[in-house]
């Protein structure tokens, strides 16, 4: 049987910010998202370098199906990879748990969120 383009896996990588120069469309008021093929045994590292984005430009921010994401996170056929730029950092990261199998640098989900109640021991804070 011939191989069609079927037989492929596919990662659809949504950029933002400046990375969208690596996109056909880079208009900020619609999806800058590019389909690449998919490697088994794929990290966002891979896929990363195999669209030619310099590593230094990525942020901490990277997203594996919506959960936060580090470079060495696994990537399978037909995940989605937001990649967000080093000038863009998103201010409330505590919302975001890590993907399976990777943590996320200086994130920890035992970390309460701002202004949940819960003191960094979990108990309730008193009422000021």
């Amino acid at each position: 049987m011939p191989m069609g383009w079927g037989d492929f896996g596919m990662t659809h990588v949504h950029l933002y910010g400046k990375l969208r120069r690596f996109a056909e469309d880079q208009d900020a008021r619609s999806d800058s998202i590019v389909s690449v093929p998919w490697r088994a045994g794929d990290t966002a590292e891979a896929i990363v370098e195999r669209l030619g984005i310099p590593i230094e430009e990525l942020g901490s921010n990277l997203f594996l199906n919506g959960r936060y994401a580090v470079l060495e996170s696994p990537v399978a056929d037909g995940d989605r990879l937001g990649l967000f730029p080093d000038d863009m950092q998103l201010l409330y990261k505590w919302y975001f748990a890590p993907s399976s199998g990777s943590a996320a640098p200086n994130l920890s989900t035992d970390d309460p969120a701002p202004g949940s109640g819960k003191s960094e021991s979990g108990s309730e804070e008193p009422e000021k």
